[in-house]
This record gives C-alpha cells, sequence and structure tokens, in this order.
C-alpha cells in the first residue's frame, strides 16, 4: 500500500517541484513489462523518483546497497519497489549480498515488472554521460538466456536532461531511445564481448538523448529552460537542441538571468501585473517554510549529489502537516481563512508569476535560437 500512496502523492507534488515534463515519447509511459530501463544518472534519487511517479507501471529500482542497513529503512525501502546493489567501496562482505540482487532482477522481469538501472553506476550533477559499468548488460544477457524474457523483454534507453539540480521549479527533458533486444545480440559473440557490444548500443542511444555542455552548463541550462520554444516535435527535441547548442557562443547564454527564461513578451508584461497579488500571499506563505526545510537540506548534504532528492523528500513529506497546521491556525485566528485551503495552487501561481519576471528581466537575448528555421527542422 505504501508504493501507491507515495506515487499518487508524488505525481501531484511534480506539478509545482517541476515547472515542466517533457517526454520525447509520453506514450511509452504505459508500456507493460518485462521491460529495462537503462537511464543516465545526473541527479541522485530524483531519477528514480521522476520515473518512478509517472510510468503507470510500478518501477523497481536498483539503489544503493549502504541504505538498506538498518532493519526498518530495510522494510521502507522494499515497499518502495528498491533492490539493493552493493559495490566495492560499501566493502568487500557485501559484493557476495549481489547474488540475490541479480536474482531478485530476474524475478522482476519473469513476473512482468519494470526495471529501472542507472547504467553509469555511479551520480555526478553534470551535463555529460559518464562511461557505462558492465551491471545493467549482465542482468539484461542473463534475463535474455530464459525463452520467455529473450523473446518479450526489452531495454529502453533513457536520457534524463535537467536545467537545474538544485533549483526550485525544474524543467526536464526526458529521453526514450530504441529498445535494445536479444535480436541485437550477435550469437557468435562470446559473454565479455556480448557486453562491449551492448554497452556500445546503449551509449549510442544514450548519447542521442542526453545534452552535454562541454564545459559551458549556462548554455545547456537555457536551451533546456527554453525548450519548449523550439519549433519541433518532442521526439526530436534533443536533436534540435543539440543544433542549437551548436549555434550560439556561450557568451550569448551567460547574458540570461538562470535558470535563463527568455521573454514572451506582452503575455509576460501581463502575468506580471495580474498574477502579483496572488504570487505574493503565495510567497508570504510558503517562504518561511521553504527555506526552513531548505537551511536543514543544505546542512546534510552540503557537497553531495544528494541536495535534490533530499529536498523533493522533506518537501513531499513536511508539506501536507504544514497545509494542515497553517488552516488549523487559520480557523482559529482569521474569519476568512478559508484561502489558506489553495495553499498549493498559490504556490503553483507564484511559481508562473517568477517566470513572468524572469523572462521580462531576460529581454529578448538569442531569441534567433529558437526562432530560426534551420533546414534539418
Amino acid at each position: 500500500m505504501l508504493y501507491p500512496f507515495v506515487k499518487i502523492l508524488s505525481r501531484l507534488a511534480l506539478r509545482i517541484f517541476c515547472r515542466q515534463v517533457t517526454f520525447s515519447d509520453r506514450s511509452l509511459l504505459q508500456h507493460k513489462g518485462p521491460l529495462i530501463l537503462a537511464c543516465n544518472h545526473p541527479n541522485s534519487f530524483f531519477d528514480a523518483i521522476l520515473l518512478g511517479s509517472l510510468f503507470e507501471q510500478p518501477v523497481h529500482f536498483l539503489a544503493r546497497g549502504d541504505a538498506f542497513r538498518k532493519p526498518v529503512v530495510r522494510k521502507i525501502l522494499t515497499a518502495l519497489r528498491m533492490i539493493p546493489i552493493y559495490r566495492l567501496s560499501e566493502g568487500k562482505e557485501y559484493l557476495a549480498l549481489n547474488d540475490s540482487t541479480f536474482e531478485r532482477c530476474q524475478e522482476v522481469l519473469l513476473q512482468g515488472g519494470i526495471l529501472l538501472i542507472f547504467a553509469e553506476g555511479l551520480c555526478e550533477n553534470r551535463w555529460a554521460l559518464r562511461p557505462l559499468k558492465k551491471g545493467t548488460a549482465r542482468i539484461a544477457l542473463e534475463a535474455w538466456k530464459m525463452p520467455h524474457l529473450a523473446e518479450k523483454c526489452a531495454v529502453l534507453p533513457v536520457g534524463i536532461n535537467y536545467d537545474s539540480f538544485s533549483r526550485f521549479g525544474k524543467r526536464i527533458i526526458v529521453h526514450f531511445g530504441k529498445k535494445i533486444t536479444d535480436q541485437d545480440m550477435p550469437a557468435t559473440l562470446s559473454m565479455s564481448e556480448k557486453i562491449l557490444h551492448f554497452n556500445a548500443l546503449l551509449t549510442a542511444q544514450l548519447e542521442k538523448g542526453v545534452l552535454t555542455s562541454d564545459g559551458h552548463d549556462e548554455l545547456v541550462q537555457a536551451l533546456i529552460s527554453n525548450h519548449t520554444r523550439m519549433q519541433t516535435g518532442d521526439d526530436q527535441l534533443i536533436a534540435s537542441l543539440k543544433e542549437a547548442q551548436a549555434r550560439v557562443t556561450p557568451e550569448e547564454a551567460e547574458k540570461l538571468r538562470p535558470p535563463g527564461l527568455m521573454a514572451g513578451g506582452i503575455a509576460d508584461m501581463a502575468g506580471a501585473v495580474l498574477l502579483l497579488l496572488p504570487a505574493l500571499v503565495g510567497w508570504i506563505l510558503h517562504i518561511p517554510y521553504y527555506l526552513l526545510v531548505k537551511r536543514f537540506v543544505v546542512q546534510k548534504t552540503n557537497g553531495t549529489v544528494f541536495y535534490d532528492s533530499v529536498l523533493y523528500g522533506l518537501l513531499l513529506l513536511t508539506y501536507p502537516f504544514y497545509w494542515i497546521l497553517l488552516n488549523v491556525m487559520g480557523m482559529i485566528w482569521l474569519e476568512y481563512w478559508y484561502f489558506l485551503l489553495f495553499m498549493p495552487f498559490l504556490a503553483w501561481i507564484t511559481l508562473n508569476w517568477l517566470d513572468c519576471v524572469n523572462r521580462l528581466v531576460n529581454g529578448r537575448a538569442f531569441a534567433n535560437v529558437f526562432y530560426s528555421a534551420p533546414s534539418s527542422r
């Protein structure tokens, strides 16, 4: 019961925590298992939260084994469909436990489940694709040894692109690549050769779906922030953004105020004026709570890749209690307290107002990137 409840709550929270989530093919969110999602890993647990919340079928995923050491935590994580995977850095004595992990992965697939694996192994908050580990290939190849899974199980490459790893109200692009199946594995290859071949295929697909900054983070952030301005279909979005990336100088992108939203003209002026009052109310109601949670998370995650994930998780768990507390206080001290019931909506309005202001501040910097029409579009 825990997983469905958290999934529903997380879907609602994502509508505020993320301003926009764009999929190259949204129909794949309805995909049935057996299926392996082979994903890049730029943003710690939030990568799993995002996909697990938005896929219709429950998603099982591999997580760091050291998180499972406390019995109570282990029960909670297991109820959330997490499977521990152990690394050498966590101690040689734990590596033997990976045998049961691989067995559990095969069970999930045999039962028609969806398994999420982060093919890079480690997480880094950066716009680049790391060399792939062997784990995804091994799990897929072992599954394809079974006749039932050889026919039905596929590996779906997933590239996740964030405009920020720390901002509230982020924009995300999720790109699904071409599926990899048992038919793509030449029968004449040895196991080690198949692993190399699999990783080459997967790397090629992930590279098509992941924007890389090459040291110019501001440019990639600006492109992702404004991706809805691209005059192209969602399935060609990453390719079009890469074309735009090649045309724009980093100096042009640095002129934009983070998160790099491009001006929208009269609509933004109207939004900045009309939404000012409700946005101000939403800001006053939420800023003390948000800053308190943020300060706590910064202290606990300083210098790690877990900031975004812990912030989202803590807001998800504590906001309902904060909302109840303010409504109870309003009932006691305010005559017209009913507006407090709409606090989440006011938070959403505040984020929309901030977007309008950001676009007005930026002016029309490098608008030609999104409105030019190269021949490939």
